[in-house]
Formats: structure tokens, C-alpha cells, sequence
């Protein structure tokens, strides 16, 4: 079962908006349900990165597939 852990960055982002991220959160979460693709919102793959637009934020974070781990390390609103 895949996991997404959050860098401190990222953490940190979500703690300060609280609420008004709510439906941010849960999209990331739901990155542990298909094994870290992005099932809505508009993705590239650069290397190990992914950079995912959602919900009005630009969202970057790796796939770390041995280990079963979408690390979420950017969270910035557009």
C-alpha cells in the first residue's frame, strides 16, 4: 500500500491554511489509492520529479516506488 509523507515545506504550507486547503489535501492523499499518478489536474514527469497543477497549486513530489512512498516536497499556490 502506498503512503504520501510530506517534506517540511509542504507540512508547513498545509498547518497554515488549514481549511482553505482541505480538498488540496485529499487529492494528494488520494495519490496513495493509484500508486502516486495524479488521477485529475494536469502533470509532467522531469526526471524524478513530478510537477502536478491542482486546485489552483503547483504541487512537486517524487515517487519513490521501491519503497512504495509519494514524497510530497513543494506546495505553492498559483
Amino acid at each position: 500500500m502506498w503512503e504520501v509523507w510530506y517534506g517540511l515545506e509542504a507540512a508547513h504550507y498545509l498547518n497554515d491554511n488549514g481549511e482553505l486547503v482541505a480538498d488540496l489535501f485529499f487529492a494528494m492523499e488520494a495519490l496513495a489509492e493509484s500508486a502516486g499518478w495524479p488521477q485529475n489536474g494536469d502533470y509532467q514527469q522531469i526526471d524524478e520529479l513530478i510537477l502536478w497543477q491542482i486546485l489552483s497549486h503547483l504541487v512537486v513530489y517524487q515517487r519513490l516506488e521501491n519503497e512504495q512512498i509519494v514524497q510530497i516536497a513543494i506546495i505553492k499556490p498559483n
